[in-house]
Parts: C-alpha cells; structure tokens; sequence
C-alpha cells in the first residue's frame, strides 16, 4: 500500500490527485508516505504548498515501485482475464527533428497496432529531466547523459561540416581541421562541447564562435543556410541541402564520427508493458526501415 501510494503521488503530481486516483483520503494518503519514508530511513519527497518534487533517494525509490506497481497491476489483469495489449497514455519527449528519423510515420503505425494507447508526444531538443516532466521515454541524438537511465541505441548518424557556397565564396575554404579557427562558426551545443568538434576518434579541433550558439541543430541549420558560417551537423539533416547543392561538405576526408540516436527511459521502466511495447516496436520499424545512414541495432544497454 505504501509504495502504491508513493508511485501515485509521483505519477499524478501531488496528494490529492494520488488520493483520487487510488480512492483514499489525503490523509490516509500521507500517512503512507510518511510510514515509507520512515522505514526506509531518508526523506523521499520535497513538499511545497504547490509542488511536490523527489529527492535523489526518491528517484531511486520511484524506479522500482513503478517497476512494481505495473507488475502488480499486471498480474491482477491477468487473473481476471483482461491483459491482451498495452494500454493507457505513454508520455514521449523527442528532438524537433524526429521526422527526419522516421517517428511521424512510426507513431501511427504503432497506435494503429496499439488502439489501447494513447501517445503525448513533445518535441524538444533540450535534455529532458524524465521523472519531473514525466516522461516515460524519450528519444536523445548523441551520448546518452544520466546514469539513472537505461537506453536501447536504435541507429548511428554521420556527421558532416558543412557551409553555404555564399559563406563560402568570401573566405579560404579550410582544407585541415586548425584552419576552422579562422572561421566563424555555428556552435549546436546538444551535439558538441561548446569551443570544440570532435570531428573523428583523433582528431578535435577548437573552433570560434560565431553569431550563433543553440541548443537547436534545425536552428543551426537554418543559420548555416543563411551563410552566417560553418556548422558540424549528423549529415541526416542537410543530406538534401547538399544534394541540392544549398551547402557544401568539407574535410569530408577527415571527418569520420558517428553519433547514436538513443530511446531512453528512466532505470527499471522497461518492465511497464507500454514502455516495453513502445520501444520494441520503435527498434523493429527502425530495423525493418534501414537507411544508409545507420549503424547496427543494438538491444538493451546500460547508460553512460
């Protein structure tokens, strides 16, 4: 009863919704929280008269009461004879970009094949904190970055340099990695450290700022296109800008890295069905898709 309860007050937001949910008064709601925190000896939650927040312990704590929560919810369903496929709302954060990775035609299929499920999607290319925007998966383009989250690596991205022929034609092309210190640049700070491109396994290479830094590569790209600068960006998303000569590759000799996409989903949250359903059937459309841009499938692994 008492990690049902804490499970509750996380995944609502607060006492008095888990006490709704559950069918209990708040108080009663409370005084299982208060017993939990007490056996466990460390406070779980942060209380404020509007919010209710998780400490670390309670991180740790609500990762395996979700975990057993499902498993109980499950186990109920079937004995009673009602678990046939997942169901209820699966909460997924994924770049601005994500159509370019095959997600706008992915989630239909997978609705389709889950008429149970319902999906909130939210597009962002910031990090997401899982547990506080309650997210239950979320999709993330280079190392994964909370050790408190397991991770399935779907594909691997090439990266490119890339600058519009206008830029271009004002100034030297660089023809080796220390020639991009004389150039201005458009720093995208979800993929690469800020001042810095790693642009192969030996080879980084410090780099001016230009009049642009983001979080956002749709951002950089569009600057790119603009002619405001040079821009290392997973060659996925200018491949038809190129094509279209819009902009030109460079030292694609010496540029060699390759960043994952992740599906990444907080530790312990694999065993919820929908979660499991959700990523399994990302992984095999992912597979079953292909591309030439894309490294191997690979399955369940611990994050770095």
């Amino acid at each position: 009863m008492a990690m049902i309860s804490f499970a509750a007050v996380v995944s609502t937001g607060g006492f008095s919704n888990a006490a709704k949910l559950l069918g209990y008064s708040k108080a009663a709601v409370s005084r299982q929280i208060a017993k939990l925190e007490q056996s466990a000896g460390v406070r779980l939650l942060d209380r404020t008269t509007r919010s209710v927040s998780l400490t670390p312990a309670g991180r740790e704590m609500y990762a395996r009461c979700a975990r057993i929560v499902d498993e109980v919810n499950e186990a109920n369903q079937i004995i009673t004879g009602m678990l046939s496929k997942p169901r209820g709302e699966l909460k997924v954060n994924a770049p601005v970009v994500a159509s370019l990775f095959d997600l706008t035609s992915i989630v239909p299929r997978f609705l389709k094949t889950y008429p149970d499920m319902r999906l909130f999607l939210n597009l962002s290319d910031s990090k997401v904190d899982m547990l506080k925007g309650r997210f239950d998966v979320a999709f993330w383009i280079g190392d994964t970055f909370d050790a408190s989250l397991e991770s399935v690596r779907l594909r691997d991205y090439s990266m490119v340099l890339v600058a519009a022929p206008g830029y271009l034609d004002k100034t030297d092309r660089p023809t080796a990695p220390n020639d991009l210190k004389d150039h201005t640049c458009i720093v995208e700070t979800h993929l690469s450290k800020v001042g810095e491109w790693r642009l192969s396994e030996d080879v980084s290479v410090a780099v001016n700022r230009g009049p642009l830094t983001s979080n956002s590569v749709r951002m950089a790209r569009e600057a790119t296109l603009e002619g405001l600068g040079i821009s290392y960006l997973p060659r996925f998303l200018v491949q038809d800008d190129i094509a279209a000569n819009r902009l030109e590759p460079l030292l694609t000799d010496i540029v060699t890295r390759s960043l994952p996409l992740h599906i990444i989903f907080p530790r312990g949250n694999f065993a919820l069905s929908k979660v499991r359903a959700f990523v399994d059937f990302v992984r095999d459309e992912m597979q079953v898709e292909g591309g030439a841009d894309q490294g191997g499938v690979l399955g369940l692994a611990s994050a770095i």
